[in-house]
């Protein structure tokens, strides 16, 4: 039954997500090597990887994969087709229990997320589910969305993050409305995707995301490279194409062993320094206080997190 009191942002699902396999959502046998994949989530599509004639095809199969997904333990978003006169019947269709998130993509403004954010509370409850179960994921694709994008974060407390992009020399929709020359030095998208997380996490929305494309699926060394650059660029997890990235993306998100001995020791060092009256103190080196805890809380907790999921002690 559909309540009135929203959840949290981003409080339904295994938020925030490392790693996010397309899946186009006709192509019901590739659904069982996403699983093996060890993806976080599945992006069912319905939008560009679904050839024209194959739509119904698509939505008819969503039930059946979601359903499988679900039973493995993987979260399952939906990228559904641009805001149009053909929204409120696709969102008819793909909103259901198991689905935690839909990719709007051409997102161009506060409008469309308002917009869609009225759409998925209505079939929420058509659906029995809790009101704002489902997040939004805006995909600025127009010249006008990617430089609102602050705006599309704050539209609606369903968005849990903005998606960007960082892609190789094969490059899309977003560099055509950029503006820019997709290269594998990437230098060119550099203030594109510094302002994407910047606007995602000022609007509210804490975990941002990027694409990885653009470059043959197997050149896993350069792959492995933007990934190791969208993290560095503060982004939280990658969406990708093929399974074999997705180890990629999981090794670059998941805090080692080595990183979770040094805030746990960090954390550590300060409450006993606390316990002697004081608000800093050196550890390996550094001088620490208040403003590095946050951080060290972090990556400590993640990193339990995922050990706790894998069933395993993170000692």
């Amino acid at each position: 039954m559909n309540t009135d009191t929203p959840a949290p942002r981003g409080s339904a699902g295994p938020w925030p997500l490392r790693s996010l396999l397309f899946v186009p959502a006709h192509r019901r046998e590739l659904v069982a090597k996403a699983i093996r994949s060890g993806t976080d989530a599945v992006v069912l599509d319905l939008e560009d990887s679904v050839p024209h004639g194959l739509e119904e095809q698509a939505l008819s199969a969503l039930p059946e994969a979601v359903a499988a997904l679900g039973a493995a333990g993987v979260a399952v978003v939906v990228r559904i087709h641009a805001i149009g006169p053909g929204t409120d019947a696709e969102l008819a269709r793909a909103v259901m229990p198991g689905v935690i998130g839909v990719i709007l993509p051409k997102a161009d403004s506060a409008d469309e997320i308002r917009e869609l954010d009225l759409l998925l509370a209505y079939h929420e409850g058509r659906a029995g589910m809790r009101r704002s179960e489902v997040a939004i994921l805006p995909l600025p694709e127009t010249a006008r969305g990617l430089a609102d994008a602050r705006s599309l974060a704050e539209a609606s407390e369903r968005v849990t993050g903005i998606l960007g992009a960082i892609s190789g020399p094969v490059s899309a929709d977003i560099a055509r409305a950029f503006g820019f020359r997709a290269s594998l030095a990437g230098t060119e998208q550099l203030y594109m995707n510094s302002k994407l997380v910047l606007d995602s996490r000022a609007g509210g929305a804490p975990w941002p995301l990027c694409g990885v494309f653009g470059v043959s699926k197997d050149e896993l060394a350069t792959i492995r490279g933007m990934i190791e650059r969208a993290r560095d660029l503060g982004y939280t997890g990658i969406p990708v194409m093929h399974p074999a990235h997705v180890p990629l993306v999981n090794e670059t998100f998941t805090p080692t062993q080595q990183e979770y001995d040094y805030y746990r020791g960090l954390l550590a060092a300060f409450d006993e320094a606390q316990a002697r009256g004081l608000g800093a103190v050196s550890y390996h080196g550094a001088m620490i206080d208040y403003a590095m805890l946050p951080l060290a809380r972090e990556v400590v907790a993640e990193f339990e997190r995922r050990r706790s999921a894998a069933g395993q002690s993170a000692s």
